[in-house]
């Protein structure tokens, strides 16, 4: 009986070792995607008042909106729209994450609209009243790969 038990400790430690490698290998993977693209300067804006602008400093304004905006709420289906109209621009993914709290990554992918790109998305809820969110923007301009952080809040009533 004490061999198993001795057994069963070691196959609790090499499980236990290889979700830590595993974990860490993954997190090094995520960590490599983001080193990919150069992140901007973050911007605090309001979607349900209209589109954030972010001056885009070698040149134009970057647009990114949520509707429809009288239902910025958690749980409700939005669209993300990203929009360059200075010039070449893709968009490629919307990395959404709690500042306040962590609430995970939420990931959702672009395609092409017209002249803009969006995605559909879905913002959690939260036990706070008032959760600050970031949405990562994730677009190539002109060439450049750059991930502009977009910081608002939501209300949950």
């Amino acid at each position: 009986m004490r061999a198993m038990n001795w057994k069963a400790l070691l196959l609790v430690i090499l499980l236990f070792a290889g979700a830590l490698l595993a974990g860490r290998f993954l997190g090094q993977q995520q960590e490599g995607e983001a080193g990919e693209f150069d992140v901007l300067a973050p911007i605090w804006c309001e979607p349900g008042t209209g589109s954030c602008i972010y001056d885009y400093a070698p040149g134009g304004e970057i647009r990114f909106s949520l509707q429809p905006q009288e239902r910025i709420k958690p749980m409700e289906p939005l669209t993300a729209i990203i929009e360059y109209p200075e010039g070449e621009m893709s968009a490629s993914s919307l990395l959404l994450t709690g500042l306040n709290m962590e609430m995970g990554q939420n990931r959702f992918t672009f395609h092409k609209d017209g002249d803009a790109y969006s995605a559909r998305i879905m913002i959690p809820v939260c036990t706070l009243d008032r959760m600050e969110w970031q949405a990562l923007v994730r677009m190539t301009i002109r060439g450049r790969r750059v991930a502009v952080p977009f910081h608002f809040s939501v209300e949950r009533n």
